[in-house]
C-alpha cells in the first residue's frame, strides 16, 4: 500500500526553520497582502480555542517549537533540534538570538510559561491541553536547552507541539485573553506583528523586521473575515483581496477559467462528521415523537439508531452533488494510504430499507422528530450539507429540521452539550489517527487532557485503554496496528458518524505564488509576489 508520508521521523532534522519554504521578497516595501478567510476567527489569543481560523491568525504572530511544511513534514521552528534521550525524556535545542516583537529575548523560560498557560486558559471552550497531555514536566537545562519529561513514551510529541504557540512570560504572566485581543499581550516572535483586531471583521499585522527568518516581501498583511462564499469570490475578482481560502465549490469552474486567477488545491486531513448526544439517558433536548412530545429516553444511546442514521446517508451524493467532487465519502477520519488508515473501515453503503428496519428494532417503527444543528459559516457548504442530510433522514422516518447558526455561537453551545445532533469538522492535527481518538472519542477527562472535544460525551473504557496504549507505543508499525484496531472498535460502536474528507482549496490572483497546505492554514509566509 502506498502511503502519504504525513509524519516525519523523531530524530534530528537537517532543515533549518522555514528555510527554503519561506517566500522570497517579491514586492517593494510598502506592499500589502489582503487575505479573505471564510472561517470565523474568534480571538488573537493563541491558546484560547483550537480551530483552524484561530491558528491561521496566531501562526503569523506566535511561533511553535516545531513547524510543518505545507506538505505536512515536520521542520524546525523555535527549536532547531529535538531528539529522544530515553523513552520518556526529549531534548530540545532552542534557536539562539530570537527576539520577541518588543525586543525581549526568547529563552527556555518562555517555553515553561507557555506550557503552563496553554493548559488552563480561563473560559476556553476547548483548550490546548490535548496537545500537551504527554508533557509531565519541563526541565530547563540552560537558556537554550530544555528536556521534556513524559510519564510514558510519547512518539507523537513532536506533531503535537506544532500547535502550541510560544508566548512571552514577561508580557503574558498576568494577561487575559482580552489583553491578547487588544494587542497588549499579543507579543510573539513570528514574522508579523499585531497592529489591530476587529472582532468579526479583520486582523491587521505589520512585518516583523526582527524576525530570525528571511525578510518577508509583504510589509503589511490583512486577514479579513468574509464568511459568505459568494462574497469571497466577489472580493477576489474585484481586486479587493489577493487570496481567499475555501472558495465556493460552485464558483470553482468560473475561477479556473478566469485568466486572472489561479486555484490551488491539496488533499486535506479534515473530516466532516455528525455527533449524537450520548450524555443523557433521558430526554434529549431536540428530539420528540411525531406529535412533538419529548421522548422519555434518548434514542441515540441505542446503537441501532446510530447505525440507521448512518445507513440513511448517501455520502457519494453529498460528495458529488453538494461538494461538487471536492470531498470524498468516508467511514473514518484518515485518508486512504495515510499512516493508521484502517483499510477494513469503508464508507457505509446507503441502505434505507435496513435503516428503517433498525429503527423498528430499536422501538421507533414510526421514527421520531429531530433538530440537526450546524454552523453556517465554518466549513465549506456546512449548512447545505446539513439540509441534504436532513432530507435523507426524513425519508427513513426521522423527520429532521436544521438549525444553522454562526460558528461563534455554535461552538459555545456545542461545548456545553446543548445539541441532540451536531455537524462538526476535525483535522487530524498529528497526521495520524490517534489524535481524533484521544480528543473526540476517549472519555472526557480534563485532568488527563483526554476527550476534550468529545462533544457527545461518548465513553468506552475498553476503547480508552486501547487509545492510551496506542499513543504511547514507540514502534511505528506496532503503533499503527493498535491505532487501526482502535479505529475499527470505535466505528463498530459509532460514537460519531463520519461523512466526508475535504480537499483544501484556495484561489489567488495571478502574480502571487501560493503553496497550499495540507493542514488548511492560510499563511502569508506561503505567498510571494512573482516577477
Amino acid at each position: 500500500m502506498q502511503r502519504r508520508h504525513f509524519l516525519a521521523g523523531t530524530g534530528l532534522l537537517a532543515t533549518t526553520g522555514w528555510g527554503a519554504l519561506a517566500p522570497r521578497p517579491g514586492r517593494a516595501a510598502g506592499t500589502t497582502l489582503q487575505i479573505g478567510l471564510g472561517g470565523a476567527f474568534t480571538t488573537v489569543d493563541p491558546h484560547f480555542y483550537h480551530a483552524v481560523p484561530n491558528h491561521t491568525v496566531a501562526m503569523h504572530m506566535f511561533e511553535r517549537l516545531i513547524n510543518r511544511a505545507p506538505d505536512g513534514r515536520l521542520i524546525p521552528g523555535l527549536a532547531t533540534e529535538w531528539k529522544p534521550l530515553s523513552d520518556t525524556v526529549w531534548e530540545f535545542k532552542l534557536r539562539p538570538g530570537v527576539k520577541f516583537h518588543d525586543g525581549g529575548d526568547f529563552t527556555a523560560d518562555d517555553v515553561v510559561f507557555t506550557f503552563e498557560r496553554a493548559r488552563n486558559v480561563p473560559n476556553s471552550p476547548g483548550g490546548f491541553g490535548g496537545f500537551l497531555r504527554a508533557v509531565e514536566r519541563v526541565e530547563v537545562i540552560d537558556p537554550l536547552t530544555i528536556h521534556l519529561h513524559t510519564p510514558v513514551p510519547a512518539p507523537d510529541l513532536g506533531p503535537n507541539l506544532t500547535y502550541v504557540g510560544i508566548v512571552s512570560r514577561r508580557v503574558g504572566e498576568n494577561a487575559t485573553t482580552a489583553d491578547y485581543n487588544s494587542g497588549k499581550a499579543a507579543i510573539g516572535t513570528g514574522p508579523y506583528k499585531f497592529a489591530s483586531y476587529t472582532p468579526g471583521n479583520r486582523v491587521e499585522m505589520s512585518r516583523n523586521d526582527l524576525w530570525w527568518g528571511p525578510k518577508q516581501g509583504w510589509e503589511t498583511v490583512s486577514l479579513r473575515l468574509i464568511t459568505n462564499p459568494a462574497g469571497r469570490t466577489a472580493a477576489l475578482l474585484s481586486g479587493d483581496v489577493d487570496l481567499i481560502d475555501t472558495p465556493s465549490v460552485s464558483d470553482l469552474p468560473r475561477l479556473r477559467e478566469d485568466n486572472r486567477i489561479n486555484v490551488a488545491a491539496i488533499p486535506g486531513i479534515r473530516l466532516l462528521y455528525l455527533v449524537p448526544d450520548l450524555s443523557r439517558e433521558g430526554e434529549s433536548p431536540f428530539v420528540t415523537d411525531k406529535g412533538g412530545k419529548p421522548l422519555a429516553s434518548n434514542p441515540f444511546r441505542d446503537l441501532r439508531v446510530r447505525q440507521a442514521l448512518s445507513l440513511a446517508i448517501q455520502r457519494d451524493a453529498l460528495a458529488s452533488r453538494v461538494m461538487l467532487d471536492t470531498a470524498e465519502a468516508t467511514g473514518q477520519w484518515m485518508p486512504p494510504g495515510s499512516y493508521s488508515y484502517a483499510p477494513n473501515v469503508a464508507a457505509p453503503k446507503p441502505d434505507a430499507e435496513r435503516a428503517r428496519r433498525l429503527l423498528g428494532e430499536a422501538g421507533f417503527p414510526d421514527g421520531f422528530q429531530l433538530t440537526l444543528h450546524t454552523p453556517n459559516d465554518r466549513y465549506p457548504n456546512d449548512a447545505r450539507l446539513a439540509q441534504a442530510i436532513a432530507q435523507m433522514w426524513t425519508r427513513i422516518g426521522v423527520q429532521t429540521t436544521v438549525d444553522a447558526i454562526p460558528w461563534s455561537t455554535y461552538v459555545a453551545r456545542g461545548g456545553r452539550q446543548e445539541f441532540s445532533m451536531g455537524l462538526w469538522g476535525w483535522g487530524s492535527a498529528t497526521f495520524e489517527g490517534g489524535y481524533m481518538l484521544s480528543q473526540c472519542m476517549a472519555s472526557h477527562n480534563k485532568e488527563r487532557s483526554l476527550g476534550l472535544y468529545n462533544y457527545g460525551r461518548y465513553s468506552n473504557a475498553e476503547l480508552d485503554a486501547l487509545v492510551v496504549k496506542a499513543t504511547s507505543t514507540v514502534d511505528d508499525a506496532a503503533r499503527e496496528k493498535l491505532l487501526i484496531e482502535a479505529t475499527e472498535k470505535a466505528m463498530a460502536d459509532l460514537p460519531m458518524i463520519p461523512l466526508l474528507m475535504l480537499q483544501n482549496l484556495w484561489a489567488v490572483r495571478k502574480g502571487i505564488a501560493f503553496s497550499p497546505r495540507s493542514d488548511e492554514r492560510t499563511l502569508a509566509v506561503d505567498a510571494r509576489a512573482e516577477g
